[in-house]
């Protein structure tokens, strides 16, 4: 017997696709959603990104106008106009919507105003890829001060409690969540990988040679960090670090794929360390083209510094990281000692250069043997960490959503069964 069908609206408060760790997340869920309940159709709300291909029940509703140069992007004026378009498409479409899947709590709080304004009950489930009050903080959005993070974190709890289910990306943020809230409404989501995408049949020989060719011209070696260039992602740990060992490694080169407001200071950093021309910075790259710069590496680092931000973050570029059979360095924060547990990597102290340095030199004198048995545990791990197997949870809390809605209101009178 086939299910109720349910159609959902995504919204994400974000351009979409991109190749931003939020927007890849969307993206993931979304693809995961639809693989695993053939009865369910999307619609995705979300700024305008690159072009995409249609698919099957997906039907997008992007609004333009937003503008993502990194500068200005979380500018609250810039923010605010792409909001109120992206409510006026909800509202467009608010008789064709079961329920609404909001992401980070921006999206929450268009959600939650989608609702205000139609004076009904829709359903919303967040999704919180990191902590509230800390991200406003940390982008200069508000200023630091005691009783207005008091009066945010009030605003929190409220948006919260209005929730019929909340889905968070690390056990930290749910844990926070659950004592807002309560645990029964908060599951963790993690940021799984799609093996798929990151399988070597996928590698093109062309499109990698042409890389090689490119950061790897006499054969160099390469230690790389793939994601954004913000503070709390500690790559200018890894410059340094890898500054300090430098001079004893002649055909070491740094590979830094990625972009964010932080890329000038890398850049500087580099520059007083006399290492310039030993640092590639080639910018953003489609997400689906990661496989063949992760393959291009020798080494693969996570420098995530220890702050009030990642402890309710999750490094979402590790699973790829570890389907790309490559030794990783990282520090144990957002998820990573779960992950490279049982020596499927090498843990080092995080806001610490020297002992980055260290780990680095300890990938570098890894034997064949030892790499190859390094990588192995990590591809263990990582197989059991997918979406196929992460999003099951998830559509089953849907459809008992949606089972709750379709069921008749139960009467205060009526009699009790079997009287």
């Amino acid at each position: 017997m086939s299910r109720r069908s349910l159609r959902l609206a995504m919204l994400a408060a974000m351009p979409w696709p991109a190749a931003k760790a939020s927007s890849i997340r969307v993206g993931n869920i979304t693809r995961a959603l639809l693989a695993e309940d053939p009865d369910l159709e999307i619609l995705l709300f979300a700024y305008e990104g690159r072009p995409v291909d249609p698919q099957p029940r997906l039907e997008l509703h992007r609004v333009g106008g937003f503008d993502a140069d990194k500068s200005r992007y979380y500018g609250w004026r810039n923010k605010l106009a792409a909001d109120v378009r992206l409510l006026r498409a909800l509202l467009r479409e608010r008789r064709r919507i079961d329920l609404v899947w909001a992401h980070t709590y921006e999206g929450l709080a268009i959600a939650l105003a989608l609702r205000a304004l139609t004076a009904g009950r829709l359903p919303i489930c967040a999704d919180l890829h990191g902590p509230f009050v800390p991200e406003l903080v940390h982008y200069r959005m508000i200023p630091d001060w005691r009783p207005l993070r008091a009066g945010l974190g009030l605003l929190e709890r409220a948006m919260l409690a209005a929730t019929a289910q909340v889905f968070a990306s690390n056990e930290g943020l749910a844990a926070t969540v659950a004592e807002l809230i309560g645990a029964e409404r908060v599951d963790v989501l993690f940021d799984y990988v799609d093996l798929a995408l990151f399988d070597p049949g996928r590698i093109d020989p062309v499109r990698l040679a042409e890389l090689e060719a490119r950061f790897k011209p006499s054969g160099e070696r390469l230690v790389a960090y793939v994601g954004m260039f913000k503070d709390y992602q500690g790559v200018d740990h890894l410059v340094r670090a890898f500054a300090a060992i430098a001079p004893r490694h002649p055909e070491l080169r740094l590979l830094l794929v990625g972009d964010g407001p932080c890329r000038g200071r890398y850049e500087a950093t580099a520059a007083e360390r006399g290492i310039a021309d030993r640092v590639f910075f080639p910018g953003l790259v489609p997400h689906a083209d990661v496989v063949h710069w992760l393959h291009l590496a020798d080494v693969l680092v996570s420098p995530r510094v220890d702050n009030a931000i990642t402890k309710g973050g999750f490094v979402s570029q590790m699973p790829e990281y570890m389907a790309a059979g490559r030794p990783i360095v990282a520090t144990p924060v957002s998820g990573c000692r779960f992950l490279l547990r049982d020596g499927a990597g090498i843990l080092v102290e995080p806001n610490d250069d020297a002992a980055l340095a260290a780990g680095l030199e300890r990938a570098l004198a890894l034997s064949a043997e030892e790499r190859a048995a390094m990588t192995a545990r990590a591809r263990a791990n990582v197989e059991r960490f997918t979406w196929r197997q992460g999003i099951v949870p998830a559509v089953a809390r849907l459809r008992a959503l949606a089972a709750s809605l379709a069921a008749p209101p139960v009467r205060a009178d009526a009699p009790e069964p079997g009287r």
